[in-house]
């Protein structure tokens, strides 16, 4: 399968953790992408959009919180639960 979303079923696969997670508290392993990043406790990430490779941000969310995209960590103060896009 495609790291490339482009169903409702490989959004969900994606989003139930079939693929895999990270549960991080520092930087993610260089190379992997990640479709939705939500935060254990309040944490501040730093994120890289690797569809285009251009955007970048540092993000604050607080516990509970989640964000989605093609997304790489480049940075996590605090903890966040991080759900791999895919092999």
């Amino acid at each position: 399968m495609s790291v490339d979303i482009r169903t409702d079923h490989e959004y969900q696969v994606a989003e139930f953790g079939d693929f895999g997670f990270r549960v991080l508290t520092g930087a993610s392993i260089s190379g992997e992408r990640f479709a939705t990043i939500m935060a254990l406790e309040d944490s501040t990430i730093g994120v890289t959009s690797t569809r285009y490779g251009a955007a970048s941000a540092t993000i604050t969310l607080l516990a509970g919180m989640s964000i989605y995209g093609d997304l790489a960590v480049t940075s996590v103060t605090g903890k966040v639960i991080a759900y791999l896009r895919g092999k």
